[in-house]
């Protein structure tokens, strides 16, 4: 499985790794969907401690369930989703984001799936 990010005109694909559960390796659209979401915020943290202003940055997904649970309007219900929601949360607390949903056929890191 595969997540897709971009930065202004970067492009970035990377493999997720299964997520291993006490019932055993995981894979589904929602973890892919966090693990690119960890994957963008860990660059965003990294391109911040870079730059000695920082910067601003508005994270546009088509992730209804994750972009919602990112901005607080969904709870998390799934405990194989509350590590990743978690984890995100963290490295989203140290940079100044912002979260909106946008359909499909807007998400420029989508089309680097098909």
């Amino acid at each position: 499985m595969k997540a897709a990010y971009v930065i202004g005109d970067l492009e970035f694909v990377r493999d997720v790794p299964d997520l291993q559960t006490p019932n055993g390796p995981m894979r589904t659209n929602n973890i892919a969907e966090y693990s690119g979401l960890i994957f963008l915020l860990l660059d965003l943290r990294d391109r911040d401690r870079q730059s000695p202003r920082g910067g601003a940055y508005l994270v546009c997904g088509d992730s209804q369930l994750v972009i919602r649970q990112m901005t607080g309007r969904y709870r998390v219900h799934k405990d194989h989703l509350r590590a990743l929601n978690s984890e995100a949360r963290e490295l989203a607390a140290h940079v100044d984001i912002k979260f909106r949903e946008v359909p499909r056929e807007q998400n420029k890191a989508g089309f680097l799936l098909e």
